[in-house]
């Protein structure tokens, strides 16, 4: 009996050893783990009605679970974390990037038409003298509040959102007073505080008491609202406001996102960075806030049509071109040279000189870029004390623009230095050598055996460092920050790269044009793209010279 036993205990270990089984324990508990967060991370989109982020969460576990709980597959183990992050952090940003380039997403036209309305009449609305006091709740579902009330003359209870008061038979009371119904959270003073969402839509709710005679009932706290009246009254139906005073009708407009009358001028009001023809905005003829709506190629036509956004933007393009094309010459100039001077065998203390060099290469740019705008300071900067001419370097257009090709070159030089030094060594003496039998120069040797083969090992680089440069947003930020601006900084500075630019757009005024900014990136990437692709193709005919 016993012999049987320790057979079957031999027979066990033998098909599954302790070391496999701790793995798999850990397998286990990691998987597990990843699963209870993933399923929670689906139950929050699902509350929100992310229905994408629903999509592909559920995607990505189901993968995890079919990979790592099988056999083989094993690249697969290695690639889908990286395809994760890949989806999720580039293709998913740029592909939103791209749709709301579409769009008239900004300042104004941020929020859905539903909340836009509220929003509309929230704005125009003063209290009612002699209205009476009203028992109400905050109260969330989807991400949408809403509230809940109690009607102080019936003592019934019913949900009220900006386009609609709806009996609530199911709710809860407590001494007399409606605290919660079935399918909602209800939200307390806390909860407001903590989600600035939430809140902004409980202060900005006004539900419908008369509408047809502009009442409404809004918040005064948390517990407690009032009767108020808005100068525009709101029709359900028709959806649309009138003017209590002068009658104007304004309906919603889906071209523009906004309502509008009858004699709106479709010039009068755009989502992109305005311009003098548009500088006499007639404000009658719309309200505001808007929301979205899908514009076509308009963001992307106006860089080229409109008057104003093209002689702000067609200097700025050719500016990034001059800075990244400039710096990748200069700083491969730069690195090739001292490259070949320390391939000379007789100097001395080699190790010592290149440690020295690749100190700017080292340091983080955030400081680099601080001590040199310190260094060029007009009045106080150790350069200009140095000549002695209180020399504006930073202040004037072009002094602006040499100072950031100076600074990045300081700063990219080493780079190029560490990897020239590299693929020099590479190349076998002995080429060299028979180019000096023949007959050859040095400097024709250089240039018909040495440049070609170090041109295939280098371009690569060289392409990677003109889209970096292209996009150095940091260097000229910290350096100039764009600047300086003959006019508005939203019009552009004279050392504005396209992303500066494009970031000013999006978020450096109190107006942002995110759309239009969106649209400029997808030209950058475009670009870019196009840049890489030809310098790579340069790069393949330099490979079928070597070969």
């Amino acid at each position: 009996m016993s012999t049987t036993t320790a057979t079957e205990g031999k027979a066990r270990t033998r098909a599954f050893p302790s070391g496999s089984f701790k793995v798999w324990l850990l397998k286990l508990v990691v998987l597990g783990l990843i699963d209870v967060l993933g399923i929670w991370a689906v139950a929050k989109a699902y509350t929100a009605e992310w229905w994408v982020a629903v999509a592909f969460i559920a995607i990505v576990l189901i993968a995890i679970n079919v990979v790592y709980f099988q056999r083989g597959a094993l690249p697969w183990k290695y690639l889908l974390p990286g395809l994760i992050f890949l989806v999720a952090f580039q293709l998913y940003p740029a592909g939103y990037t791209f749709g709301i380039s579409f769009t008239n997403y900004g300042t104004g036209h941020i929020i859905d038409q539903e909340r836009a309305t509220t929003a509309i009449i929230s704005q125009n609305t003063r209290p009612v003298e002699g209205s009476p006091s009203i028992d109400v709740r905050p109260i969330e579902s989807g991400g949408d509040v809403s509230m809940l009330i109690t009607d102080p003359e019936t003592g019934e209870a019913s949900i009220g959102t900006g386009l609609s008061r709806d009996p609530a038979p199911d709710a809860t009371f407590q001494d007399g007073v409606a605290v919660s119904v079935p399918g909602y959270n209800t939200l307390n003073l806390g909860q407001l505080a903590a989600n600035p969402d939430f809140d902004q839509q409980w202060r900005e709710l006004a539900v419908p008491y008369d509408p047809e005679q502009g009442f409404y009932i809004q918040q005064s706290s948390p517990t407690r609202g009032s009767v108020v009246f808005s100068n525009l009254a709101f029709d359900p139906e028709a959806g649309t406001f009138t003017d209590v005073e002068s009658g104007t009708v304004f309906a919603p407009n889906g071209d523009v996102g906004l309502f509008t009358t009858d004699a709106f001028d479709p010039e009068a009001k755009s989502g992109n960075p305005p311009t003098s023809e548009k500088a006499a905005v007639n404000s009658g003829q719309f309200l505001t806030p808007g929301w979205p709506v899908f514009v076509g190629l308009d963001n992307y036509t106006q860089v080229l049509t409109d008057p104003g956004v093209r002689q702000n933007f067609l200097p700025i393009l050719i500016w990034s071109f001059v800075f990244a094309i400039g710096t990748v010459l200069m700083q491969f100039a730069a690195g090739l040279l001292m490259a070949i001077v320390f391939q000379e065998r007789r100097m001395r203390g080699q190790k010592i000189y290149r440690s020295i060099l690749i100190i700017p290469y080292a340091l983080p740019i955030f400081m680099t870029a601080l001590v040199w705008k310190g260094m060029l300071n007009r009045d106080f900067g150790i350069i200009n004390q140095i000549i002695g001419e209180p020399i504006w370097w930073l202040g004037d257009p072009t002094l602006a623009k040499i100072s950031l090709l100076v600074v990045n070159l300081w700063i990219g030089y080493s780079y190029f230095f560490i990897v020239v030094t590299g693929a020099l060594t590479a190349i076998p003496g002995d080429l060299k050598e028979a180019a000096f039998v023949d007959g050859a120069s040095g400097f024709t040797a250089f240039r018909t055996v040495v440049l070609p083969l170090l041109m295939v090992a280098v371009s690569p680089l060289l392409i990677a460092s003109f889209s970096f440069n292209f996009n150095n947003y940091t260097l000229v930020d910290l350096l100039t920050g764009g600047g300086p601006f003959p006019g508005s900084p939203i019009n552009g500075g004279q050392t504005d790269l396209l992303i500066t630019y494009t970031y000013r757009l999006a978020f450096g005024t109190s107006e942002q044009f995110l759309a239009f900014a969106s649209a400029i990136s997808m030209l950058i990437f475009v670009i870019v793209a196009g840049v890489s692709a030809y310098g790579f193709r340069l790069t393949k005919k330099l490979e079928e010279i070597k070969a």
